[in-house]
């Protein structure tokens, strides 16, 4: 009788409803989530493709960098031109989508599309189960709505596509962790895993060759596993890498010739527009390192979490970047705590810490001072946030109260950032109907717009061989439907004489002379005058040697000129 008494059946029921009153604010979410995760997954999958959509930019840059992806896609296609310079990966893959659309701007883009949607998804297979689930949708949310990243998802710049390569490559190392045997021997271990090893080497080649920074990410994985002790992963990681690196090197090198770009000796000038200001020494790196770090940690890396502001009028320099050591200290604190602590509590974030501390240190190093893109730590933004946040969120489960804040102030930030991201998407929608409506220059300035008419009259109307000069070839080279314009970045000379000289050798025959405004935002009246500076002498000494073919424009005019010799 006393088996079938239901006062003590009712005791273990009691028990559970019990511990499950004790749950704090963090483990009752997660629980939730985890119900759940793959609906609220999808949903966040669609929404970011939702804004990507809305945010898409049918126009080149003013930046150029984009521009000139395209036209190495085109140069590999058209002249076998491989594309080493900047790394390869990018314009390589750019490459199979125009030889299937041409030099279509708009459908090169949704390479990029296209990559943010691979992002996402393998960025929540690889964290999925391996970090708490609030952890784990804040990133989602963050990399599907900042506004920051979705910007590149439109754009023919490396970004999104880097990071797509890069979330594949941390894919496959999580899965090599789950699966070390440290009770193996060397040749049995990488038996027991060589799938894995050989797409690590593949993949890891990928993002190696498409931003030639990325060399540093593998010094995270070997000193992740050195601090693990897994020496034998350190050989299976050099091995597999040197396997397709080498058969790459082999390859390329047999079909198109030697890499001769001078990356490495760009890295080291002082300024990277100025080759005569020399190279860095060491103590210069070291100050650069710490500019940077100051810069990109308290400028760059709140402004991408919507923590701090800048004024659309204002373009970047370094009157308008305020600096806040205090919080490059402030942050460093958080990221170096939750890497020490993470070592035994998750190792997944721990990697992470590690991989992303190798990463932004290459990028400090390696990046001139006076470089202020933001675009340039956007790489490194999904785990920068991902460890500061799980930090925080690790240092707040300790009590309640703490949990409720922490997810109101996450709830705020999630706001704003979907908020931003709307407004921009608003924004841009009138430009990208009249762009895809076949009005190409819509939402360029007047300066822009007549640079961009005139090099396209340069290709339409200018004999097929004729050689111009352009301050921004790259972008001549879009809207000129695939001519090549002469670059000509920098003043080097205003000697009348030295000018000619140089562009009669170059086989100069037309220069195209715009005004670029220096701040985009702005017409103030100063603008962009490397060609005015080496034309105007010419103009004053030998003035029958300037023949001005076209102006176009009323406002912010630009100038078409003929050189005679």
């Amino acid at each position: 009788m006393a088996k079938n008494n239901p006062a003590k059946k009712a005791q273990p029921t009691a028990k559970k409803t019990s511990s499950v009153s004790k749950q704090g604010t963090f483990d009752k979410l997660n629980a939730w989530l985890e119900e759940r995760d793959k609906k609220v997954f999808y949903v966040l999958l669609f929404l970011s493709t939702l804004f990507t959509l809305l945010l898409f930019d049918s126009k080149v840059s003013l930046g150029g960098d984009d521009s000139s992806y395209i036209e190495r896609a085109w140069s590999l296609i058209h002249e076998g031109k491989f594309p080493y310079f900047q790394g390869p990966g990018y314009p390589v893959m750019l490459s199979v989508f125009m030889r299937m659309f041409g030099l279509n701007v708009v459908a090169l883009k949704f390479l990029s599309v296209l990559s943010q949607f691979g992002f996402v998804w393998i960025t929540y297979l690889t964290f999925r189960k391996r970090v708490p689930y609030i952890v784990l949708f804040a990133l989602i949310a963050f990399i599907s709505f900042n506004n920051f990243i979705q910007y590149y998802a439109s754009q023919t710049y490396t970004e999104t596509f880097f990071l797509l390569v890069q979330s594949v490559c941390l894919y496959i190392t999580f899965n090599i962790i789950d699966n070390i045997n440290k009770q193996s021997k060397l040749v049995e271990g990488f038996k027991q895993n060589y799938k894995n090893w050989l797409l690590f080497g593949l993949m890891f080649l990928i993002l190696t060759i498409s931003k030639s920074i990325a060399f540093v990410t593998l010094a995270g994985v070997v000193f992740y596993f050195l601090l693990n002790k897994n020496y034998k992963e350190i050989l299976y990681v050099l091995a597999a890498y040197l396997l397709f690196r080498i058969t790459y090197q082999l390859i390329t090198t047999a079909i198109y010739g030697a890499n001769e770009s001078n990356q490495l000796e760009l890295m080291l000038r002082k300024d990277l527009y100025k080759p005569e200001g020399g190279h860095e020494d060491f103590s210069g790196m070291i100050d650069r390192f710490f500019n940077n770090f100051n810069t990109y940690v308290s400028w760059h890396v709140y402004r991408i979490l919507n923590l701090r502001m800048l004024s659309s009028l204002e373009v970047l320099d370094s009157d308008t970047i305020k600096t806040l050591p205090a919080l490059s200290f402030l942050s460093t604190l958080v990221l170096g705590i939750t890497t020490f602590f993470s070592y035994k509590r998750n190792k997944f974030i721990f990697f992470s810490s590690i991989y992303v501390i190798c990463l932004v240190g290459g990028i400090f190093f390696g990046v001139q001072a006076n470089n202020m893109q933001s675009r340039l730590i956007i790489i490194a933004m999904p785990f920068l946030f991902l460890v500061l946040f799980y930090g925080i969120y690790d240092f707040a489960k300790r009590n309640n109260s703490l949990q409720f804040i922490f997810l109101a102030f996450s709830a705020v930030m999630l706001v704003v950032c979907i908020g931003k991201s709307s407004i921009n998407a608003k924004q841009n929608f009138v430009a990208l109907k009249k762009n895809l409506g076949g009005d190409m220059y819509y939402g360029y300035t007047p300066d822009w717009e007549n640079f961009l008419k005139l090099s396209k009259y340069c290709a339409d109307s200018l004999p097929k061989d004729a050689q111009v000069v352009s301050r921004k070839p790259n972008m001549s080279f879009i809207y000129g439907n695939g001519k090549k314009f002469v670059g000509q970045y920098i003043v080097t000379s205003e000697n009348a004489d030295t000018v000619l000289m140089v562009w009669k050798k170059e086989n100069v025959q037309y220069v195209l002379m715009p005004a670029l405004r220096q701040n985009p935002k702005k017409n103030n009246g100063r603008i962009i005058n490397t060609i005015q500076r080496m034309l105007s002498p010419i103009g004053q000494k030998y003035p029958e040697k300037l023949k001005l073919i076209k102006t176009q424009g009323d406002e912010e005019p630009a100038f078409l000129y003929e050189l005679k010799y």
